[in-house]
């Protein structure tokens, strides 16, 4: 049972019949307008090779007048524009039937095939039959100069037929590009000719905040054709350019299409579609060059994973209409890529834990390539490049190897502190690691704080422990507790053992007044360190307060 809809206030039911009322309005005047058209209709380009192609695929389309090079979201995309094929989520099968006029039928079929890795892969099969003419043989007598006889000896066929197929990928978050590779062949009587020739396209979703939903397109048809056969034909090379932006919280959809054919005149289409319900579709479209050419209109119905399409359309040859239906089905390529992004994801946090930081590059390489758009291997991907930029792999069980790979972990997962920290320490612990030193620097410039300078110890055998340590006791001198915590909270982050810096840590708290975790701390120390006479001491005044 549908629900119905609850409505929040009388403004809210006034503009939702005022919305449904107009695009009533404009549709009945859009088909209206289909049984007027005829007489301001401009002249067509017609007669170029491979004309069959511009006639259109799905009904969807076709009653939105062929304005769909920037919509492009369902099969039909590997007609339209192959960029859009990024669009599809799962795999998709379309067909469309028509019958015109005088024998003559049009049939469209496409299937797409998204991957989780690879982009989506497409194809589809375009046919343009015209049957039942009549073959006549002629008897002339050529010093009469007269016909002796005329008889017929049949009937030919024409026969126009395209299979295409295509790829799209997306390369950004907001941009995709595709391709489509056609093999069209032209068979009257016993004459056959063919092109070989390819498409490439560009989609782009979003050019900032505020136009986050005008989609554009962007193609050129007819590259690098090659023909065969018996005619001399060429097909003209092809300029496409599309417009798309959704309305009243998407329920109305317009499109705008321009298409140049470089040896014709410049064709132009207007579209609109409407959703009235959650599942059904009201479309308008208009067709032209100097003037309308062709004024479509339709309707559509999905229910789950079906669509039905229906259009019609009123041209200089009549009244014809269109039919066409299609079927989603398989899993989601958004969960499937989803799953394999973390896969890659947790595969290059492993390698750079383990040390590994060309192999972790790689990994993070590859999960970009699966989900451009993906904001957090992004980020990760860009601080991995920083890190192989400088260092390749940290082996071994070494202070300086365990901390460089705790730095390149905090890096990479955007702990800049740890990160600075551990690289310094690493630092310290060998000040000849020049490629560490530089990769140091890059990242102290890139947040903004003070470089590390070449390592040199004035004092033999002090080092940035000894100055940590030291600055923990000054502070404590000086009643700065607080920075006496941090100072020590540093050195353990450093050396997690380090015993002198547990008990200052204790003697901290002791003199902020909080002696359980001071207790805490120095029992720690005594985990550690059972021989330790110092801070048995200060647990022993704790307990006697």
């Amino acid at each position: 049972m549908m629900k119905r809809p609850i409505w929040r206030n009388t403004m809210e039911l006034r503009n939702y019949l005022k919305i449904h009322t107009i695009f009533g309005l404009v549709f009945c005047l859009a088909v209206s307008l289909a049984f007027l058209a005829q007489e301001a209709s401009g002249a067509a380009s017609g007669g170029q090779p491979g004309q069959f192609l511009a006639w259109g695929a799905g009904a969807r389309s076709l009653g939105m007048g062929k304005a769909f090079y920037a919509v492009s979201d369902d099969a039909s995309a590997t007609y339209w524009n192959p960029a859009g094929l990024t669009q599809m989520d799962r795999r998709e099968l379309m067909a469309l039937h028509v019958n015109l006029f005088a024998d003559t039928m049009y049939d469209f079929i496409s299937y797409v095939h998204p991957t989780p890795k690879l982009g989506i892969f497409g194809a589809n099969l375009t046919r343009l039959y015209s049957g039942g003419f009549e073959k006549i043989e002629i008897s002339y007598d050529e010093n009469k100069e007269d016909i002796i006889d005329i008889r017929s000896v049949g009937t030919f066929d024409d026969v126009q037929m395209a299979l295409t197929t295509a790829y799209g990928k997306r390369i950004k978050d907001n941009m995709s590009l595709g391709a489509s590779a056609k093999y069209i062949t032209h068979t009257l009587d016993t004459s056959t000719n063919g092109f070989i020739t390819f498409d490439v396209a560009v989609l782009v979703e979003g050019i900032n905040h505020r136009f986050a939903n005008l989609q554009l397109g962007f193609g050129v048809q007819n590259l690098l054709s090659s023909k065969f056969g018996d005619t001399d034909d060429v097909l003209p090379l092809i300029l496409r350019f599309g417009a798309s932006h959704p309305f009243l919280r998407n329920k109305l959809l317009l499109a705008f299409d321009l298409d140049k054919n470089l040896k014709a005149n410049m064709g132009w289409h207007i579209g609109a579609e409407y959703w009235v319900i959650n599942f059904a579709a009201l479309r308008i479209g208009f067709e032209g060059e100097q003037g309308i050419r062709e004024t479509t209109a339709g309707f559509g119905v999905k229910y789950k994973d079906y669509g039905l399409d229906y259009s019609f359309a009123l041209h200089d040859l009549g009244l014809s209409h269109r039919l066409s239906g299609s079927w989603r089905f398989g899993p989601s390529v958004t969960q499937n890529r989803e799953a394999l992004v973390r896969r890659y994801i947790q595969e290059g946090m492993e390698a750079y834990r383990q040390g590994n930081f060309l192999l972790a590059f790689s990994r993070l390489e590859t999960a970009l390539d699966v989900d451009p758009g993906n904001k957090d291997v992004k980020r990760m991907f860009s601080r991995i490049q920083v890190i192989t930029g400088f260092l390749q792999a940290a082996a071994g069980e070494s202070e300086e190897a365990v901390s460089i790979r705790k730095g390149v972990g905090a890096y990479v997962e955007s702990d800049d502190k740890t990160a600075i920290n551990a690289f310094r320490y690493a630092y310290y612990k060998n000040p000849q690691n020049i490629k560490l030193l530089a990769l140091l620097n890059r990242i102290e410039k890139e947040l903004g704080i003070n470089q590390t300078d070449a390592y040199k110890e004035d004092v033999v055998g002090f080092t940035i422990i000894d100055q940590k340590v030291f600055d923990s006791r000054q502070a404590i001198i000086e009643g700065k507790y607080d920075q006496a915590l941090i100072k020590c909270q540093e050195i353990l982050n450093l050396e997690p053992a380090n015993i002198t810096a547990m008990e200052i840590m204790g003697s901290a708290f002791f003199m902020m007044d909080q002696p359980d975790k001071a207790k805490q701390v120095w029992m720690k120390v005594m985990e550690l360190d059972p021989t330790n006479k110092v801070v048995p001491e200060f647990i022993s005044q704790l307990e006697q307060r």
